[in-house]
């Protein structure tokens, strides 16, 4: 037997809220629609899902969209990859923010600083749907909100064929919105990934 074994890989997690028709963002790429539902219900459920992240992934109109709101650098100390070709403004807080084009190399830069924790890849669907279609997405935390919009920013909008999931758990909110967790499926047919996340996912 080998002396050692590798842990496995961080997983990258796409963690985000959709409407019923499956839209991350209305039409205007605004989350009014979102904010309305308030935030307490799912505090407990956030913080113990951020408790097991340890890298940042997003995109740059989702950094955009965090410097426009005039807040605080919501992830401060964890390393953080933006994908844009282009310059971002300046967020108090985030100085060590890192842009990047390659998404092979982004998603094992983020694994490996993410150690034993997941990388959070918080979006938009364009960004995920990037490394969907390098095989690299490898569990969706999707909470499906109460509320149709009939058009706007899609949740997973990639190309290439099409992409089985293995659900791995629910979770139902006060109100009606619902968290359904799903792990990627090889070619084999066995989900890729680890299982450290398995037991909070059923709860």
């Amino acid at each position: 037997m080998p002396d050692h074994v590798p842990a496995p890989a961080a997983p990258l997690v796409y963690y985000v809220a959709q409407s019923l028709d499956g839209f991350v963002a209305d039409r205007d790429d605004a989350l009014d629609w979102l904010l309305q539902f308030g935030f307490d219900t799912f505090q407990q459920h956030y913080d113990e899902f951020f408790a097991g992240v340890g890298a940042i992934i997003m995109g740059a109109s989702t950094y955009r969209w965090l410097a426009a709101a005039g807040e605080a650098w919501p992830y401060p100390g964890l390393p953080c990859w933006v994908l844009t070709h282009s310059t971002l403004p300046p967020m108090g807080g985030a100085e060590g923010v890192i842009t990047a084009t390659d998404v092979p190399a982004v998603a094992r830069a983020a694994r490996a600083a993410a150690g034993d924790r997941s990388v959070w890849v918080v979006g938009g669907g364009q960004t995920a749907a990037q490394f969907a279609e390098h095989g690299e997405l490898d569990e969706l935390r999707v909470t499906v909100m109460p509320i149709t919009l009939g058009d706007g920013a899609p949740l997973l909008p990639h190309a290439g064929p099409a992409r089985r999931w293995q659900l791995t758990g629910t979770t139902a909110f006060d109100g009606g919105p619902i968290e359904l967790a799903y792990r990627a499926v090889t070619d084999a047919g066995v989900a890729s990934g680890d299982t450290r996340d398995d037991a909070a996912s059923r709860r």
